[in-house]
């Protein structure tokens, strides 16, 4: 988490924003946005989609990924970095290069038992589409609570307030996918 504070305060700064003035945008406290920016305090993945973008840009960037150009189209299993998204048991596996003319971003979810996105719902621009492919995710649309199985998967938009928490026993994992691109 040390690295996205390094950038988001890296970003910030680039575009002459005051830790306050940020802070304001996302609805949070200074001192929490500062606790970020050091590495001592982990955003939820509502709130680092907010600052990624109050700044301009993706949660991918914010943990160090730089679009490139990728002339070869196969990203191996060997190339695929996990990253964790915050304390709450999160982690997410980027499915394709970076590249600034994505048109939809597949991730791999990876969320340990009783693992949430948030202590609230967020909503953002795009669509979403999720398959599960173990265990049990509980998708929560509008308050309307919607459990998916190992082989279930639901598709919607993403202005909808939004959040999703592992129901299982164990690790849950799915498929999402993103449009536009997020990370």
């Amino acid at each position: 988490m040390k690295l996205i504070g390094v950038n988001i305060k890296r970003l910030r700064e680039a575009r002459k924003l005051s830790l306050r003035e940020l802070a304001k945008r996302l609805s949070v406290s200074a001192s929490f946005l500062s606790q970020i920016e050091t590495g001592k305090a982990s955003p939820s993945l509502s709130t680092l989609k907010d600052i990624a973008d109050q700044l301009n840009t993706t949660i991918g960037r914010l943990f160090g990924e730089e679009p490139g150009l990728h002339p070869d189209p196969v990203l191996r299993a060997s190339q695929m970095q996990a990253k964790k998204l915050s304390t709450d048991g999160i982690r997410m596996t980027l499915l394709t290069s970076p590249d600034n003319n994505k048109q939809m971003e597949p991730l791999l979810f990876k969320l340990d038992k009783g693992a949430i996105s948030g202590d609230s719902q967020y909503k953002h621009y795009g669509q979403e589409f999720v398959l599960v492919l173990k265990g049990a995710l509980e998708i929560t649309l509008n308050e309307i609570r919607y459990t998916l199985q190992k082989g279930d998967s639901i598709y919607f938009n993403s202005s909808t307030p939004h959040q999703f928490r592992n129901v299982d026993k164990g690790e849950t994992e799915a498929i999402w996918v993103i449009t536009p691109p997020t990370f």
